[in-house]
């Protein structure tokens, strides 16, 4: 298998680890090869050639921007085909898609995984040529993401949580969007839209909690325009996944997804921050990858 090894995930934490995980591997009697990664979009070429070069397994070491990656170069090197059989040794800061599919941010169970796990057929989000696992989030969670690149030493949920009530200090204004999904249209302001194949993200906000990247659906969620005290209110239901029966959030289940704004609107996918956008198309690739979990 060709290990991808990001080496400033989770605060450069999964640098400093590398030599307890490769005894591990080696405890483990698996075959492997790492390549490190030098900049970011690296892993996307680095999976690509692994793909190519007839590689079955590849592993992301890192966070869930190494997976998406990781993910992208394999979709990109496969074509119509299957994307390949994805493994994971989660050292992020949110590690999100590792929640997906069930698997602590234990390094030992990881490699125990890589050794004896099963195989999941999961599907993959699109956006023009882009990929993302877990979901895009489009407006105020955007903004977050971006906030959260600026601070240092926290990881995972209170690194979000602060990233939160820093953005709360910004001025914001809900945007008027148009949405499509499926055979569905709608015109409002919003605060927040998640497009998204996985239940969680954002380092442990169940923005979609009843969602199965196996079923074929993305699950779109999204919430009217509110100010802070509505988002307050609204957050600790988020972190618990207890939102969706309340009043100013909405969900739907579709294959294709389309958000059309006048306005570019603040976007990210899997933590990533990509560039805003006036006009966002997201399909769905049913069982598009199979990952050891």
């Amino acid at each position: 298998m060709k290990i991808i090894l990001n080496p400033t995930a989770g605060r450069g934490k999964s640098g400093k680890i590398w030599a307890t995980v490769q005894r591990l591997l080696q405890s483990a009697g698996l075959d492997f090869e790492m390549v490190m990664t030098r900049r970011g979009g690296h892993a996307v070429e680095l999976a690509r050639r692994a793909r190519t070069a007839g590689h079955r397994r590849v592993v992301a070491m890192g966070g869930d921007g190494t997976v998406q990656e990781v993910v992208q170069g394999l979709v990109d090197a496969a074509g119509d085909d299957v994307a390949g059989t994805l493994g994971i040794i989660p050292v992020g800061s949110g590690n999100d898609f590792a929640k997906m599919v069930d698997l602590p941010p234990d390094p030992a169970i990881a490699v125990q995984r890589l050794a004896s796990g099963g195989i999941r057929h999961v599907d993959v989000g699109r956006a023009g040529s882009r990929i993302f696992t877990n979901g895009i989030g489009i407006g105020f969670d955007a903004l977050v993401a971006v906030e959260s690149r600026k601070i240092g030493r926290l990881t995972g949920l209170p690194l979000y949580l602060l990233a939160v009530l820093r953005t709360l200090a910004l001025t914001y204004c809900t945007p008027d969007v148009r949405i499509r999904m499926d055979d569905r249209a709608l015109s409002q302001e919003v605060t927040m839209i998640a497009v998204a194949n996985g239940r969680c993200y954002g380092g442990g906000f169940w923005v979609a909690p009843q969602a199965d990247a196996t079923d074929g659906l993305l699950d779109v969620v999204w919430a009217d325009g509110l100010g802070r005290a509505g988002i307050l209110r609204l957050l600790p239901h988020v972190v618990r996944g207890s939102h969706l029966d309340k009043q100013p959030v909405h969900q739907y289940r579709a294959r294709r997804v389309v958000v059309e704004a006048n306005d570019p609107l603040p976007m990210h996918a899997d933590g990533e921050i990509w560039p805003p956008a006036t006009h966002i198309d997201v399909e769905l690739l049913p069982g598009k990858l199979h990952v050891i979990g």
